[in-house]
């Protein structure tokens, strides 16, 4: 009987574990919506979206932060030239710097709900992550539309995502 208990609980336990909810920063590519990248994300964590401005030609290097409710907020946003298409003044509380070649808006609160962007080898379309890890983007999936978002999954959906994405 004692066995059987055990074993019960051993099975509750890894039921209750693999439901548990998790969220997740994901990189797809909308027109089939395959999966191109996964990692977990907790509050405070933060990542640059980095290109050349397509018009400008100049490099463009959003600031993103994942805050309380696990959303994407775009906190600053620097850029090497201030013309066509591009940030020319802030806006509310933001504030508007040079610091050394570039400009920069600071003390941004912006909701990115998803993030939609061509990436392309000519726009050296990058994401740089808190922890030093870097990403080309036309790298997942060559020169096309990627979509990046934050969502909550389980567990034990993260674990089936990883498992696909590494025998690719």
């Amino acid at each position: 009987m004692h066995k059987r208990a055990l074993a019960a609980l051993f099975i509750l336990l890894v039921a209750v574990t693999a439901l548990a909810p998790l969220h997740v920063f994901s990189i797809e590519a909308p027109p089939n919506g395959r999966l191109l990248y996964l990692r977990m994300v907790s509050p405070g964590d933060q990542f640059a979206l980095s290109f050349i401005h397509s018009v400008e030609g100049c490099p463009v290097r959003d600031h993103i932060r994942i805050d309380s409710g696990y959303r994407m907020i775009t906190y600053a946003t620097e850029f090497w030239s201030s013309r066509t298409g591009l940030p020319y003044a802030p806006f509310g509380d933001e504030t508007f710097t040079t610091e050394g070649d570039h400009f920069r808006i600071g003390n941004m609160n912006r909701v990115i709900p998803e993030i939609y962007q061509w990436v392309d080898k000519k726009y050296a379309n990058r994401l740089i992550f808190g922890d030093g890890k870097e990403i080309a983007l036309p790298d997942l999936a060559g020169d096309t539309l990627l979509k990046m978002s934050v969502t909550q999954v389980r567990l034990a959906q993260y674990a089936g995502m990883k498992l696909k994405l590494s025998i690719r």
